[in-house]
């Protein structure tokens, strides 16, 4: 299943050279087959004479399946998987980053990056059934395997990828199963039909689609919550921490009386980017994390006007309040 954002094509060939390096974020069910659908992806990219680079979480130096056991472990390959997706994001190729990536937040800031070197982007969701990713995980050596609890626990965390947010697509949605043979053409891949899906190897992995996007897509541009000043105003830091308290202030006050489901409408925002979603009470300890999130996010990029920080946080705000 294929779910494309944009209608404009920006036409190049794959034999071009880009000026940034498109990136392709995949995410899915531990041990999916998802380095296996890369491999395949690669070699598609090798034949249309395109160079990738691929950014596993088992090359962190450091790694293991058991890190997932560990918040602080987990964090620290995470951190080091998005170093090395921006640092490798002003180079001719194509980045195709291979992990969980299950958290619906860090996809946002690896969109940010793509978003920031103005380029292609597009997700690859892979999500098997549970009994799918245990049957997949025996299949893997020994010591490259995840524990059945671990799987388990990852499974209940991951954050399905969802296109109403504009840093999930153009999104291409992998079937996989255990059936070691692909799916007949003429057969409609449709909820009606109970079929069996191929295993990683023989999976409709949508690669020349996505050969394409990548290629002749519509570069992401930034927009006044990610660009860039090279230098930041001496009230910068002020200005960020007021801004982004008025915003915390708004939403406590506002949801007293809101109803489930209502959008909260921010003072300040971009028209367009000014409601935040009520699902739920939220509390200032949370609503704070939330806040010094954000704050240290935006030191690294400093953004120069009060609606450009609103803006950013309220953006922020809608991928981490769910």
């Amino acid at each position: 299943m294929i779910f494309l954002a944009a209608k404009n094509i920006k036409k190049f060939g794959c034999g071009d050279t880009l000026s940034h390096m498109p990136l392709i974020i995949v995410t899915g069910h531990p041990a999916s087959g998802k380095s296996t659908i890369v491999d395949r992806l690669a070699q598609k990219f090798a034949e249309s004479q395109k160079e990738c680079l691929v950014i596993r979480d088992d090359t962190y130096g450091s790694f293991s399946r058991k890190n997932y056991e560990f918040a602080n472990k987990e964090k620290d390959l995470r951190s080091w998987i998005r170093s090395e997706v921006q640092q490798n994001l002003t180079k001719n190729k194509v980045v195709i980053c291979d992990g969980l990536n299950y958290i619906k937040g860090y996809r946002y800031e690896l969109f940010l990056a793509a978003k920031m070197s103005k380029t292609t982007y597009c997700v690859i969701q892979v999500t098997p059934s549970a009994d799918t990713c245990h049957w997949l995980n025996e299949q893997k050596p020994e010591e490259e395997r995840y524990s059945r609890e671990i799987i388990d626990q990852l499974l209940m965390r991951y954050e399905k990828p969802d296109t109403k947010f504009r840093w999930e697509k153009p999104l291409f949605e992998v079937k996989i199963g255990k059936a070691e043979k692909a799916l007949p053409a003429e057969i409609d891949d449709d909820m009606s039909i109970d079929l069996e899906y191929p295993a990683p190897r023989f999976a409709n992995i949508f690669a020349d689609e996505i050969v394409d996007w990548i290629c002749n897509g519509t570069e992401l541009t930034e927009n006044q919550s990610t660009q860039t000043v090279p230098l930041a105003p001496t009230n910068f830091l002020h200005e960020l921490d007021r801004c982004t308290q008025d915003v915390v202030t708004v939403l406590l006050n506002a949801q007293r009386t809101a109803v489930r489901g209502q959008n909260l409408t921010i003072p300040g925002a971009s028209e367009g980017s000014n409601q935040v979603k009520f699902l739920k009470l939220r509390t200032l300890p949370e609503l704070n994390r939330l806040r010094h999130q954000f704050v240290n996010m935006s030191k690294k990029d400093p953004m120069t006007d009060k609606e450009r920080i609103i803006t950013g946080f309220v953006d922020f705000l809608n991928c981490n309040l769910r």
